[in-house]
This record gives C-alpha cells, structure tokens and sequence, in this order.
C-alpha cells in the first residue's frame, strides 16, 4: 500500500483510531514478519514505548478540555500502527501491547489544569482486570473505544464500566460514522463522548452528504446528552464545515499535531469563507438569514437560526433569552459551557439590557461587575433588548473572545431585528413544551414570592398558562373565610362573583381530594359546585385547594370558555402548582 507522505506520520500516531488499540508507532512499512515480531516483543519492555499528546479543543472558544495520548516508539523502526496491533493479536499478546501503551500514558503524568487524558482500549483489555491497577494511577481520564474487535456480551462490558466512577473514568465511543459497529457501541454502551470518525471530516465542507450526516450524529449527540468530538481537522475549511454543523470539541494536525509535552492549540477559530459567505456581515448574508427566519413557525426554530448565524460568522457565542413569569428564560444559544437561565431584570448584564430597554455594550468584561460568565476567555460582552409591538420580550445576547467592531456591532442589532420580526409573527411561547415543563417555567416565580399579592398573581399566570384556560382566580383562608387574592384573564370577574356560600361548596368539593375538572362534553349545565361555573358560561373548570401539610390554606379555580377533556399531564402540573402555592403561603404568612 503507498502512503501518501503527508499522511504518513498521522497514520502512525493513532493506533487506536486505526486499529483500535491505545495509540501508534511511526513507520511506513513492514520488514518482516519475523523482525515485526521481535520488534512488537521488545515494545513491551518499560521504556521502549512514550506518549505524545494531541490537544482536544472545544470549538465555540479553543479552550483545551483533553488531550489523547499517542503512543511512539523509542526504538528505530519503519514499520506501521496497523501491522503492530495485527502482529500483536496473531502473537496472542493484543492485551499485554495495550497494558505497556497504557502503562507509558501512566508514567507520563497529569495534564495542565485538571483537563482529562483520552486513551484507547479495545473492549477486550478493558475486561482484564490487570488494567484497574494502571487505570487507577492515571489521572481523570477518557476511555476511547473502537469499533475493531466486536463485543459478544454488552451488558457485561456495562456493567465493567459502570464500576468506575464518572469522576475518574468516562466513556466515548471512537469511530462513530465510520461503520456499523461503532453505532451499537454507541446505543448499548451509552458513552459520555462520540468520536467522528475523520472519514466523515475529511473535505466535509465540499461534500453535502458528508455535512447531511455529521448534522445527524451532532442532533443524536445531543438528543443523548453525549458530547460530539471530530477527530483529524487538517483545514481551515473542515474547522469551519464542523462549527457550522455545531460539533462541540475538535482534535487534529490544523490545531496541534502530538508533542512530547503538552501543546497549545492553533488556528482553532477563522472565519467562515467556505459555506455560503464571503462577507459574513454584508447585507447578502442579512438578506439570507432573513429568508431563513422568514420561513419558521416556531419561535424556537427563529432563535436557533439566528444564533448559529452569528455563532458561524463571528465566532461570537449568542443566546436568546424570553420572559417567562417575569424572569429571563433561556431559548437558544451556542457554545456557553453553562447557562445562567431564570434571569432577574437588572440581572447581569443581559438582565440590565432587558430592565432598561437599552442595548449594552461592555467591551472589557472584567471592569463591569454585572458580568455574569457563563464561559471562560470572554472578552466583550453585547445585550440588545428584543421589542414586540413596543413590549420588552427578551434579549439577545453575544459573548465575544475580542473587541466587538462597529460592524459587528451592527450585525448583532440587525440578527436582532429580523428576532424581533420573527417573535412578532410566531409570539414567544407559541413553541410549548409538556404542561410540566411549563410548571417549572413558572415555579421558581411562585416559590419566591415574598407577599400574598405576589403569591397570587403568579399562581393564576401560571395556572393559565398551563392549563391553556382564559382566566383564573386564586383565594386564601383569613379569619375563616375565603379572601381574593389574585386574577388573570378576562374573564376573571365571573369567577368573582361568586358568593361566599358558592365559594365554600367549591372548597367542600375539594377538601379531601387532589383537584376537581370538568371532562368532556356539556350535558347538564346543572350538575353540583361544578355547575355554579357552568352556568356563567364556563365550559372546562378545574378546582384545587391549596395546601400545606393537608390543611387547606385557599382555592384555585380556573374556567374556559370551550367544552373538553383535559389532559392527565396539564392535571398533574395543576396539582403540583396549587400544593407550590399552599407550601410558598405557609411561609410567608397569610397576613403580609
């Protein structure tokens, strides 16, 4: 086989990603089987093999998170990763090859700033249990998996690596793309890491295809809660196909080819020139991104648009933000290690934007004590205030690695506005997660309140927001009677008038069970305390009593003006929010 030069050192260094061993030797060729032999017994000597190391970068800001230790060979050789690993399996010595590799990454010692080792072992080797006492001298460490030896029994491979702590020892699945194996590792094994396979990267920004699946594997990473790392990024233009599709952590020569110390990473962040943009603040690029947002339907979908547009094009890290419950809720962003989501107004310096309808523009972070980090390496921080029909609505904002230049500046405010165009069509909570999902939207709100009023106005917002009924009204208990508290929607004042008798019949519905609704159709506009709202032209009711510790403390009712059956889950979100509301009153007292 004939190597071409350039890749012959990168096929040496990855016995792993080649052969699914712990790393590689250089060489481009064999000398024998008999002289491969000897050679393959004298590497497991202490000394005759070393470990280079390869940076492991994230790729929204070139931060190292890890390096993957390579192995190399300090005795003269020629010959390659693939015929060591294939001699040592036809020798019967497989496992003891990969324990003096890993034995090597042992001797080496610990990484810069506490960033984890990623080491190769085939499936076979993690099984040995001569590996726990090497292991346990490495520090916090990646176990890398190939595809190269199949697995007979998963479930005992799971439990074997479930019996390392997460702290010390994770998971990722090396290869992925590259065939059929490397998934169903994947999907039994439910690894914390999927290495892209560098078949898939390599040219990636000339072949549709290629991009059509790595945005397939980065969708399924993250539908899993798995972290998706590219491996041999050689070009500019690969980088860029990668940051496109929002792969999370990148490795290969572009960045830093391995060293025998621990090297820095390169020409990690450029600006994208290869996908579509030449000029990515030009008004072409403005026009373009406004016919994609054009076409959601989802406010979700709008926002994710936007910040990967400015995400791919200035290597900026954005998010959205939506008020939710009086708070700063988050709705899309990218490349922020951590979100800071239930924001205050005046919170922040997104929360500052947001409370005094202004734009904020921080150029050096660290001056300006309302930053808020959300990532390391930031430099320069812009908040600009969404507005709908003269209605603060959110905010978006861009964290920077530099000084924001005027066009970027400009470019950030016209993302912002093509936002604002899109919210004004779809509104901000037209994408709507399961009715509990909403409960939490509103429950930090209701959990905090400070007074009755507060208390009350929350619990209603969020019951109608849950239960997708027009009004509600909340009351609590003082003195014996039922006191009103709270409302919302227009329709609130013929709950109201109900009387105090009507109100206790109510109670007494729900004095000793969970809540009371209204199901199906109206067949009798006259049926017991249910039928007291009916008759005002209710079609769906809900009744529950707040509560703390099973006392009753007050009555939420909501009401509609439609016939149907609610959902078991809005119910349950119901009944969640009213004992929320009965604990929050219990605290804070009825008489404040």
């Amino acid at each position: 086989m004939t190597v071409q030069p350039e890749l012959t050192e990168l096929l040496a260094t990855d016995v792993g990603q080649r052969a699914g061993g712990v790393g590689g030797v250089a060489g481009d060729g064999s000398k024998g089987a008999d002289s491969l032999a000897r050679l393959v017994e004298q590497l497991l000597v202490p000394g005759a093999i070393r470990m280079d190391a390869q940076p492991i970068v994230g790729l929204a800001d070139g931060t190292i998170l890890g390096f993957e230790l390579l192995a190399r060979s300090t005795i003269p050789c020629s010959s390659g990763p693939d015929q060591w690993l294939q001699q040592a399996s036809d020798l019967g010595i497989r496992t003891e090859f990969e324990l003096a590799c890993l034995q090597a990454a042992a001797d080496r010692g610990a990484p810069p700033d506490d960033v984890r080792l990623f080491v190769n072992l085939s499936p076979r080797t993690v099984l040995d249990p001569r590996v726990d006492d090497i292991l346990d001298r490495l520090p916090p460490k990646v176990i890398e998996i190939t595809e190269h030896e199949p697995v007979l029994d998963y479930q005992h491979l799971r439990r074997r690596l479930q019996g390392w702590p997460v702290a010390t020892t994770m998971l990722a699945i090396d290869d992925v793309g590259a065939g059929y194996s490397s998934m169903s590792h994947v999907l039994q094994l439910h690894p914390h890491f999927i290495k892209i396979d560098r078949s898939l990267v390599h040219r990636a920004h000339r072949d549709p295809n290629k991009l059509a699946v790595l945005r397939g594997l980065v969708g399924f990473a993250r539908q899993c809660g798995v972290t998706s790392l590219a491996e041999g990024v050689e070009t500019s233009e690969e980088l860029n196909a990668l940051r496109s599709v929002g792969v999370d952590l990148v490795q290969g020569y572009l960045l830093a080819r391995p060293g025998e110390g621990w090297p820095e990473p390169r020409h990690w962040r450029t600006p994208r020139t290869s996908l579509g943009t030449t000029d990515s603040g030009s008004s072409g690029a403005v026009e373009s991104l406004r016919e994609r947002v054009e076409r959601m339907v989802d406010p979700h979908d709008a926002a994710d648009e936007v910040t990967a547009y400015l995400y791919e094009n200035f290597a900026f890290l954005p998010s959205v933000y939506v008020e939710r419950a009086g708070v700063l809720r988050f709705l899309s962003g990218r490349g922020q290690w951590q979100v800071l989501d239930g924001i205050e107004p005046g919170v922040g310096l997104t929360g500052s934007a947001f409370a005094a309808c202004e734009p904020v523009l921080v150029q050096d972070v660290t001056s300006d004590p309302r930053y808020r980090e959300a990532v390391p390496g930031v430099v320069a921080e812009l908040a600009v205030p969404l507005t709908v029909n003269r209605h603060m609505v959110g905010v978006l904002n861009v964290d920077a690695p530099a000084f924001i230049d005027a066009e970027q500046v400009e470019a950030v405010h016209a993302a912002a506005g093509i936002l604002e165009q899109a919210f004004s069509r779809t509104g901000i909570s037209s994408y709507r997660g399961s009715p509990l999902s909403d409960f939490g939207w509103h429950a930090p709100r209701v959990a905090q309140s400070r007074t009755v009023g507060e208390l009350a106005q929350a619990t209603v917002c969020a019951g109608v927001d849950i239960a997708h009924l027009q009004s509600a009204m909340l009351w609590t208990r003082a003195g014996g009677s039922l006191v009103p508290r709270g409302t919302a929607g227009s329709r609130a004042n013929d709950i109201a008038d109900l009387s105090a008798t009507e109100l206790e019949q109510l109670a007494s519905l729900v004095s000793h069970v969970a809540s009371s609704y209204s199901t199906g159709p109206v067949i009798s506009r006259t049926f017991g305390p249910m039928g007291l709202l009916r008759d005002r032209g209710f079609g769906t009711v809900f009744v529950a009593a707040l509560r703390d510790r099973g006392t009753p403390s007050g009555l939420l009712v909501l009401a509609g003006p439609e016939a149907g059956i609610m959902e078991v889950e809005a119910v349950h979100a119901l009944e969640l929010l009213s004992v929320l509301a009965g604990v929050t009153l219990a605290r804070i007292g009825t008489a404040t």
